[in-house]
């Protein structure tokens, strides 16, 4: 295993130690809990587990203290809102987090001017690959492989013009007019045109009702129609 240089977390792409705090020490991460139900069915023994295909959010509490160089109005204003949090230990990932409680300030008992406090992000159940770069299909069919443990929500781009057919897997989405192009982001569950300004909702049919996913590993894509130009994929790899 390899030994940390340096303990430090990041909140909406600034640095503990930029702002003149100290972290205490690595916070517990919690694995999320899994929604659904136990369900009791007559005549078996035992019960089922009845899963509703997600997960909830879990609250990482990191434990902090300033210097002497540390401006509180400053740490105050960075320490709100919702960005991206990741950890010294885990640097390649990253949460989508918001800072959802307040937080007090108590003097440290060593230097009075110091001020010792916990900080508790609400993050979404997912650990994000930072750095992952879109992906242009060359050829068709196309393989695309997820380097995540968890299906990816992604966002995907058909340009061109009259209808196409894009299979994944066994998922099946059908565009009856490009016109120029058609975003499809599984995240949002939206549809919209290239500039993102118009939902084109009306013009896609998903065809098991559900928007697209890539599941860990090898993900087959393929297309039809003579008017595609192109096809890119933002992918957004993920953990669980």
């Amino acid at each position: 295993m390899k030994k940390l240089e340096s303990v430090w977390f990041e909140f909406a792409g600034a640095r503990n130690t930029d702002k003149g705090v100290r972290l205490l020490s690595l916070p517990v991460r919690y694995h999320p809990a899994e929604r659904g139900k136990l369900v009791e069915v007559p005549g078996r023994n035992g019960y089922l587990w009845a899963a509703d295909g997600a997960f909830d959010n879990v609250l990482t509490r990191v434990q902090c203290q300033t210097t002497d160089d540390a401006d509180m109005a400053v740490v105050d204003a960075w320490l709100r809102g919702a960005g991206e949090l990741r950890f010294s230990d885990d640097p390649e990932r990253f949460y989508r987090a918001r800072v959802v409680k307040e937080f007090s300030r108590s003097a440290a008992m060593n230097r009075f001017v110091n001020q010792a406090f916990t900080v508790t992000f609400d993050c979404q159940p997912f650990l994000y690959h930072r750095g992952v770069e879109d992906i242009t299909l060359d050829g068709n069919p196309d393989t695309v492989t997820n380097p995540g443990t968890y299906k990816s929500a992604p966002r995907i781009k058909i340009t061109g013009t009259g209808t196409a057919v894009l299979t994944i897997g066994t998922q099946i989405v059908e565009v009856d007019d490009l016109g120029g192009g058609v975003i499809l982001d599984s995240e949002l569950g939206e549809c919209f045109n290239l500039d993102e300004t118009q939902l084109k909702n009306s013009v896609v049919t998903l065809m098991d009702e559900d928007f697209p996913t890539l599941q860990p590993g090898a993900n087959i894509i393929s297309w039809t129609g003579t008017g595609v130009t192109g096809i890119t994929i933002t992918p957004r790899w993920r953990d669980l």
